[in-house]
């Protein structure tokens, strides 16, 4: 008898808020042009039947919620130094 058992897998990411401060949430996006990015803590996993079972990438994102465009920085002195040279509102 042939059992028929399909395996579903892929990646999946979970974000979390970077912290808190006001300054880093409703940002410019510099591609849609709204004001709708916010950092973000980034985890890609490979998942197995929506079991996360290997990191894929990891790391601190500005992502923005509307156009879903996404950029890496390191720490803390990359970020101010962009919310520097953000479009006024």
């Amino acid at each position: 008898m042939f059992l028929f058992i399909p395996l579903i897998c892929g990646t999946r990411e979970f974000n979390s808020a970077y912290d808190n401060k006001p300054e880093h949430v409703g940002l410019y996006c510099p591609h849609c042009h709204n004001n709708s990015v916010a950092a973000v803590k980034s985890k890609e996993f490979f998942t197995f039947y929506y079991i996360p079972l290997v990191p894929v990438h990891w790391g601190k994102q500005l992502r923005c919620s509307i156009c879903s465009w996404k950029q890496d920085f390191t720490g803390d002195a990359e970020l101010d130094n962009m919310t520097g040279y953000q479009k006024p509102q």
